[in-house]
């Protein structure tokens, strides 16, 4: 069993703040070599302001709990909605042969992985009840959890990795969001307040047919 003091320390926001730091790190080292253009340097506020404002929009809207906007939690699809979006403008305005869109959707499970840390060590988003190998229990509750964010944060970290290893690969793209998508949908399922009809996993579900629609798309592109 592992015994965490919830109260001490506000590990979220500090999660969280790494996680963005480490995704502006390793999207500011991919872009240096993909153009020599500093305006490029631009998307990078872009990634930040439009990650976090529409993760915290999304968050809002999917926790009927808080009608405050500043204080809701981070919704991870809101923050790849916006990251996709802040893309495609830029892509728009700079073309550079969708690079940029294929840099931002890899980096999403490293931030993700980042950020379950500070869920895990600040008890939100906290699993199902359980008592066996690594259960969680903090210091003011009486039950145990099973360690969901734990095992969100290996599982995101291992998919980035392989992610970042094949990133020239075609259908890279749909193949992390369907992979990312069908891993935090299936995972809902050890969560406490687990509901499958949630607007989380309704948009899941919705990325998960997406992508599967462009993944064969894709692979009926190059068999032509």
């Amino acid at each position: 069993m592992l015994v965490i003091d919830n109260n001490s320390f506000p590990y979220y926001v500090i999660f969280i703040t790494l996680s963005i730091i480490a995704g502006l790190i390793y999207m500011y080292l991919n872009i240096k070599k993909i153009s020599n253009n500093k305006n490029v340097y631009l998307y990078l506020v872009m990634f930040l302001v439009f990650s976090l404002f529409f993760g915290k929009l999304f968050g809002y809207l999917c926790d009927i709990k808080n009608t405050n906007i500043i204080t809701s939690g981070l919704s991870s699809y809101g923050g790849l909605f916006g990251i996709i979006l802040a893309s495609i403008i830029f892509e728009y305005i700079m073309p550079l042969d969708k690079k940029l869109i294929k840099l931002s959707i890899i980096v999403l499970p490293l931030m993700y992985s980042i950020g379950k840390i500070g869920c895990l060590l600040q008890g939100c988003c906290y699993g199902i009840e359980y008592n066996g190998f690594l259960s969680i229990n903090y210091i003011n509750s009486s039950v145990s959890y099973f360690p969901v964010q734990l095992v969100e944060a290996v599982v995101f970290l291992i998919i980035f990795i392989i992610a970042n290893k094949y990133k020239n690969k075609n259908n890279i793209v749909p193949l992390t969001i369907l992979i990312c998508s069908l891993a935090k949908f299936l995972l809902d399922f050890l969560r406490y307040e687990h509901n499958i009809f949630s607007l989380t996993n309704i948009f899941g579900i919705i990325l998960i047919v997406i992508s599967i629609i462009l993944i064969i798309r894709g692979v009926i592109h190059e068999k032509k």
